[in-house]
Formats: structure tokens, sequence, C-alpha cells
């Protein structure tokens, strides 16, 4: 996001503090033994240097490579989450990748995306030492024909009534934003009917993995992905959407539910990660076998679902939201007084004015031409470490599919039963970004610290 030097040293003292001494495992983890240890923290030190010297042995020139052999090998596999260890259950490693609210997903994320072996090593290590989240949901089935090694020109699965890409795929994939519109509207997903509450939040994702397991593995079977691999990329754009609507007009529709003062948006801490977790979806599937690339993304989708309907599964009232927010989001206090010749807006010109030569007119239109620069200056400067890794989500995705007019996802209104689809555009990421600064406060502007929302929207209409 453009931090110098000093300023990364800077906020890494700030996080210092609060940090664990590192402490020597009990015992060392090798090929032979590293399924007989699983969700045992002490254990967090063996499973860095395990995967470490793997990433060592190869050398600094094979490291994406290398972690996308380990992701398949002891996340993906068949053996990593089937096959148990001696007097062990089976190991379930998807299950745990995705733990913590896909934290170990996260860290290896940063692995990928900027080639550090280090990260990968401990993302990979973080999700050995997690515990197993929504385990009825990763059948055993899925994993057939997921071989350890990989390969591109593996078989894919055989697991045709799930969906799983094949080379026969469903022409009629629905779009991920038409399931969550199924969601939306169906009881059984309800916080009520699940018996979710802010009171009692703890095992909500096992509540409802358990409750809704055949509704959502029918949702999965659904939303098939094809060997073309362009119907990949098109699939990472779907869940991209789909979790920055989640969180952002979710976050809108339940801001009279949250801890906001001034009701203006509901940041929930953990749907954030959604956003912050998709962002590293085309990092980790882009050297992966096709097959095992469809299984990690499908099951993220899945997972996403899942996370979603546990944090109470909020409204989504799209025309409202872009009736209600600004795609120009500005910073507060004291604004510039432009002088003459700057550029205006020429329908804000007078009869008789002359363009050249005008005063400046729609001031409040035109004073942050660029929103995204006062966001990211604000953002370099604020303690939370979240708001980074959300602003430079938002970010990225802004650039990607910021163009996207309204109107484009309007089908998804009139034969997805997704209300108000006509109006969602690429104006989202940047009215996204503006609230979740306003929620976070402009630290850099003079405003007080403020921070995330954690009690959810547990609440029916």
């Amino acid at each position: 996001m453009g931090a110098d030097r000093k300023l990364l040293e800077t906020a890494y003292q700030t996080h210092v503090v609060y940090q664990r001494p590192a402490f020597e495992s009990p015992g060392p983890i090798d090929d032979g033994n590293w399924k007989d240890h699983l969700a045992d923290e002490k254990y967090f030190q063996a499973y860095v240097k395990f995967f470490s010297d793997k990433f060592l042995a190869e050398g600094p020139s094979k490291t994406f490579e290398t972690g996308s052999n380990l992701l398949e090998k002891y996340i993906l596999s068949k053996d990593a989450n089937v096959i148990p260890g001696k007097g062990k259950d089976a190991p379930n490693m998807l299950s745990r990748f995705y733990g913590g609210f896909v934290h170990p997903w996260i860290h290896t994320g940063y692995g990928a995306e900027f080639n550090s072996s280090g990260m990968w090593a401990e993302g990979l290590a973080e999700a050995c030492v997690h515990g197993t989240d929504a385990v009825n949901l990763f059948l055993p089935a899925l994993f057939d024909g997921q071989t350890s090694s990989g390969g591109i020109t593996s078989v894919i699965s055989r697991v045709a009534s799930l969906g799983l890409s094949s080379s026969q795929p469903k022409k009629s994939s629905p779009h991920a934003l038409e399931i969550l519109a199924r969601i939306l509207k169906d009881p059984d997903f309800s916080p009520k009917s699940l018996g979710l509450s802010s009171d009692n939040i703890v095992g909500a994702v096992e509540k409802v993995a358990t409750a809704c397991e055949a509704k959502l593995l029918k949702f999965f079977g659904e939303w098939a992905i094809s060997p073309d691999r362009e119907d990949l990329l098109k699939k990472t754009e779907e869940v991209i959407w789909m979790n920055a609507v989640i969180y952002t007009i979710g976050g809108w529709s339940g801001r009279n539910k949250g801890e906001d003062e001034k009701k203006e948006f509901n940041a929930d801490f953990f749907l954030m990660h959604l956003v912050t977790s998709s962002l590293f979806v085309p990092s980790l599937i882009s050297h992966l076998s096709h097959q095992s690339a469809v299984l990690l993304l499908r099951t993220y989708f899945l997972v996403s679902l899942v996370l979603y309907v546990s944090r109470g599964r909020p409204a989504i009232p799209i025309e409202e939201f872009y009736k209600s927010t600004t795609a120009t989001p500005s910073q507060p206090g004291p604004q510039p007084t432009p002088s003459e010749k700057t550029y205006v807006d020429e329908s804000a010109l007078e009869l008789g004015d002359d363009p050249g030569k005008a005063a400046w007119k729609g001031v409040a239109n035109h004073l942050t031409p660029n929103p995204w620069l006062p966001i990211v200056q604000t953002t370099l400067l604020h303690p939370n470490e979240h708001l980074c890794k959300t602003q430079r989500s938002l970010l990225h995705f802004a650039n990607l599919f910021g163009e996207t007019a309204p109107g484009h996802f309007e089908s998804l209104g009139t034969e997805g039963g997704l209300e108000g689809a006509k109006f969602l555009d690429g104006t989202l990421f940047v009215r996204a970004a503006g609230l979740t600064a306003n929620r976070l406060g402009w630290m850099r502007e003079g405003q007080a610290e403020r921070g995330w929302d954690r009690d959810g929207f547990y609440y029916d209409d």
C-alpha cells in the first residue's frame, strides 16, 4: 500500500508487545508422525520446522512450486484427509485449513502471494495445530482421486453427485450470488431456526453445518466448475463478489444492531475475514492441478456460506444500500478551497460560464476525485492491523472490478431471485472501504480510534 520502511518497523513494534514467546516443541515432526500431533499447539514450532525444511531442501527459486506441492500433499490429498495416523481419527486437514475463521488459509495465502517460504510454512503449521470445524461437510468421497502429488493431468474426482468438476459439467451452474439469495429466503437458515444468538456464539459453525448439512451439500453440488480454466477464473470472481456483498451490504443492513453509535455500519469482525481471505484465492490456486484448484475453491465457497449463516445471515438489501451510501467517500475535517482553472464538472457550469476560466463548480462532488488516496493514507497510519488487510483487499478488487456497470448482474434478479441485483456495480468496493474507514475512525485526520463489531446479526426480520 506504500508504507515505507520506518512506518513498517513502527507498526511491527506495536504488535510485538502482545506476541507470546516461542517455545520448543516436545519432539520433532517428520513424515512418519506428522498426523500424530494434530490440534496440539505445543507442536507448532515442530510443524514449522517440518515444513521449512522442505522449502530449504528445494531452494528459494522453487518456493512457489514447493508450496503448491505441499498444499496438494498435506491439505488436499486423500491421505491428508481420510487416512488416519496411528491410533488416530481421520486427519481432516482441509477442515483444519479453514479453521479459526480461515486464518490458516490467510497466513498461507500471504506466503503464496509474496513467495515467502516462511509464511507458507507457518500457515501450513497453523492448519496442523487447529481443530476441525464442520467435518461433516468434507465428505471422504470428495478426496477420491486426490493424490498426494497432485499433477496437472490428474483424473477428476468421481464424486459426480457432488458436482466436482468432470468432463461433462453441468451447463447451468448457478452464480454464487444466486445461491446466496436462496439462503436469504430459506427460513431453515435463520438465526431463530438454528438457535443462534449473540449470547451463545460458541459452536455456531458446528450448529450450522449440522442442521443445514443436506441443503449446504446440495448448494455445493450445484456450484460446479468445468475443466475449463476460464470457468475456474469465473467462479473465483463470483465468490469474491459474494463475500464482498456479505460483508458490505450485510453490514450496512445490520447497522442498527451493531456497536456503532452512529448506526452507519456494522463492520463485523468475522465477516471481514471473508473479504481478506478471498484476496488469496488466485494466489493459492494458480499453480495447483486443476482438480485440486476446483476442490479448494468450491470448499472455500461452501465454508463462506457456513460462516455467513453462522454470523446471523444479515439481509442483503442491494437497492437500498446503493441509494443510501456514497461512491465518493472523503476524509473528515477541513476541505481545500480550489482555485480558478481547477477542473470542474461541466454539468455544474452556469449558462455563459467559460469552462477554461470558470471558478470551481460542484465542489462537493470533486474535492476527492480519487477517494482511494485519502483512504490509503489514513489506513497506513491506523494501528488496527486488520484495517490495512481489509482496505488492501477492497482496493485490489476495485482495480479488478471497479468498472463493472449497473445492470451487469441484472439477470441474477430476474432469473436468480437476488432482489435489487441490477443496482449492484463496481462501486461496491469503494463504498465498503469508505464505510470501513468511518467505522474504524480516521485517526490520521484527528478522529478517535474505533473498532470492529463482534455481536453478529442474530435477529430475525
